[in-house]
């Protein structure tokens, strides 16, 4: 249960610590005294969105924090577990929320900080705040499977349905990927065949281009590379007064010097290498000359290949390398081609194994429906005549769907009939705020005996309704109280009476400031408030009579 709510600079509160109790707690005020802001900085340490308009004039942050023990509620600690929320050694867990002016906001869960989702998690299975507007989701036909699912404990159910729509989407959706490849690929296969074809028929060779330039450029200029190439030969080897004749004289001329200094013989060497080299290169120019010769065919076969690789790459790519690799790619399209027969036929018997796994489930969800929908019309129909409502009939229709979806095989809506002699029309064309309250209180005691949380709040769910049904709401809601902690935000003194715990909401200035407090109210004080219910700003001496007898 909540043992404890602290709250600090949240917009009207300046600080407040609340200790809750077991059993009914109500809480009572005027209105726009600051209930709603409490309900809020619950709200906040549930997960709920919070903004920087929240921080208190004047505070660089605001501050909730809400202390719930669990030593004695198993549920509670292996529903907890089961998301990996532990609890400390004295089984407490610890929400807290913090809210800086610049904006940001922080989680912690027992002192370490946490993404905020996981407050939401935690919220979830410690708490089921029903807030003054929710009833109001009673009028949304597309709620209520929801609302019957929670009434006739088919969650599980629900969620298996939920989860099988969603594998059958994700089947379904994978088999329309292959599908919607192989008709691409079958819409391109003529000019991806095409393509193939004349590049195979051709079949160039990555650079092929380049060699074949060399080539024509060796072939045309046969001529001039002969004779160049055979004058280089006789200047440095074939002439009378060529270079190796001239390295020659040069070594015998150092021949000479040696015999006045005998260190100049590693010179020697030196020439004779050059000698060597230059021999070498103008045998091997001569031999280049001479392996020359003019090939007329070659060269125009040469230069119509060239243009033909030339076309083939104006069609299909920037570069003959480009075009290689494009043809290994439309082979391996092909091959993907023939490889997707085989795997949407996969597919589609995974969908149809999907498909049969939702409407198992699906069958078994309208089952449980159908059984619900009957006991739900009972217990609702007793719970209208405690409030007030003898002759309503209530009803939960169930219209199969054209096709399951995530919510199951059929629409679920709630129908009514007010009173007696009047045909049952949809809840949303015939419930007013207070008949829509006393419904959405037999719904949630009827959720709340089949739900495990172990805190139930309502801000003004008594709204629209007074006197002896106001009085019916109080004993439901302390029928309520004694197997969940319940949290209530009432204006009807015949509620507030029944409570084992009573706070009051309230406004007052402080330093020119307006401040709400929340204040446990007990004996005198307690009695005053309840008069105060009931006779508005005059309190009179007969109606503190009054609330003292209800008190009694």
């Amino acid at each position: 249960m909540l043992a404890r709510l602290r709250i600090d600079s949240f917009a009207l509160i300046d600080h407040v610590d609340i200790e809750f109790g077991a059993g009914l707690s109500v809480i009572t005020g005027e209105t726009g005294a600051g209930k709603s802001i409490l309900m809020g900085a619950l709200n906040s340490i549930l997960g709920a969105p919070v903004s920087a308009d929240l921080v208190r004039g004047g505070a660089k942050r605001c501050e909730v924090e809400g202390l719930f023990e669990l030593h004695d509620d198993d549920d509670a600690r292996q529903r907890l577990a089961a998301v990996d929320i532990e609890l400390d050694e004295d089984g407490h867990l610890i929400l807290r929320r913090e809210i800086r002016a610049e904006g940001r906001s922080r989680a912690f869960i027992n002192g370490a900080m946490v993404p905020v989702r996981r407050l939401r998690e935690a919220g979830r299975l410690l708490v089921d705040l029903h807030g003054q507007h929710e009833h109001q989701s009673l009028l949304d036909p597309e709620r209520h499977a929801m609302f019957l699912d929670r009434c006739g404990g088919l969650m599980p159910e629900s969620a298996a349905t939920v989860s099988a729509h969603e594998n059958w989407m994700e089947r379904v959706s994978g088999l329309r990927l292959l599908e919607r490849e192989q008709q691409r690929l079958r819409d391109e296969e003529e000019l991806r065949r095409y393509q193939l074809e004349e590049i195979h028929r051709i079949a160039p060779e990555a650079g092929e281009d380049e060699r074949l330039e060399r080539d024509i450029s060796v072939l045309a200029n046969q001529e001039t590379l002969e004779r160049s190439s055979l004058g280089l030969y006789e200047s440095l080897y074939g002439s009378d007064d060529s270079i190796v004749d001239r390295l020659g004289h040069a070594r015998r001329e150092l021949e000479h010097l040696i015999e006045f200094d005998p260190s100049l013989s590693a010179r020697i060497a030196e020439l004779e290498g050059l000698m060597i080299g230059v021999e070498d290169s103008a045998a091997g120019l001569r031999a280049y000359a001479e392996n020359l010769q003019a090939d007329p065919e070659r060269l125009e076969a040469a230069r119509e290949r060239l243009e033909e690789l030339r076309r083939l790459v104006r069609r299909h790519g920037s570069d003959l390398t480009t075009i290689v690799e494009k043809a290994t790619e439309l082979e391996a399209l092909d091959e993907r081609s023939a490889e997707l027969d085989g795997q949407i036929a996969t597919a589609s018997k995974q969908v149809d194994r999907a498909a049969a796994a939702l409407g198992k489930t699906t069958t078994q969800l309208t089952k449980g429906r159908t059984r619900a929908s009957g006991e739900l019309a009972v217990a609702v129909a007793e719970g209208l005549v405690d409030l007030g409502m003898p002759a309503a009939k209530f009803r939960a229709e169930l219209t199969p769907r054209s096709e399951p979806d995530e919510l199951g095989a059929e629409t679920v809506e709630f129908y009514v009939s007010a009173n007696r002699g009047e045909r049952a029309l949809p809840l949303a064309r015939v419930a007013s705020g207070g008949e829509l309250s006393r419904l959405m209180l037999i719904l949630k005691q009827i959720i709340a005996e089949g739900d495990a949380v172990s805190t139930l709040v309502f801000d003004e769910v008594d709204s629209g309704i007074s006197g002896r049904v106001a009085a019916a709401v109080g004993r439901r809601l302390v029928a309520l109280a004694s197997a969940r902690q319940t949290l209530v935000i009432t204006h009807l003194p015949q509620i507030a009476s029944l409570a084992d715990h009573h706070f009051s909401v309230r406004k007052t200035e402080r330093q020119k400031r307006t401040v709400t407090e929340v204040v446990r109210l007990q004996g005198e004080a307690r009695a005053e408030e309840i008069a105060s219910l009931l006779a508005g700003d005059t309190v009179s001496d007969a109606a503190r009579q009054h609330a003292q007898e209800m008190l009694q």
